[in-house]
């Protein structure tokens, strides 16, 4: 339930295109051995932020340091940006990719009673 929160925060202060419905968003959520922070905290937020791969953008990122695991939420429309994301960290990190929407399409995708 915590990382639903930090998503919509992330939204409502973080992202206007995503706000206002352009784009698609992937959620991953992750959980990485003690490794991939070894490997993550060598690196600058700038190679960080680089690894995202063109035509992709991060919206945000957040962990939970004390059990590993955290999310990034990724916009893109090419679903396979997202997972040329996540691959490189595949052996340290178990993550999953999940498409979300925001209110106003969701309200356009569910059926009207």
């Amino acid at each position: 339930m915590r990382k639903y929160l930090a998503i919509a925060v992330s939204l409502m202060f973080g992202n206007a295109a995503y706000a206002d419905g352009h784009g698609h968003i992937y959620l991953v959520d992750f959980k990485c051995d003690a490794s991939a922070y070894v490997e993550f905290a060598s690196m600058t937020l700038e190679e960080l932020n680089a690894q995202f791969p063109k035509g992709s953008t991060k919206l945000a990122r957040y962990h939970d340091l004390t059990s590993g695991s955290g999310i990034v939420l990724i916009e893109t429309d090419d679903p396979t940006l997202a997972i040329r994301h996540v691959n490189p960290w595949s052996e340290m990190c178990d993550a999953t990719i999940t498409p979300v929407v925001n209110d106003k399409k969701a309200l356009e995708i569910l059926p009207k009673q």
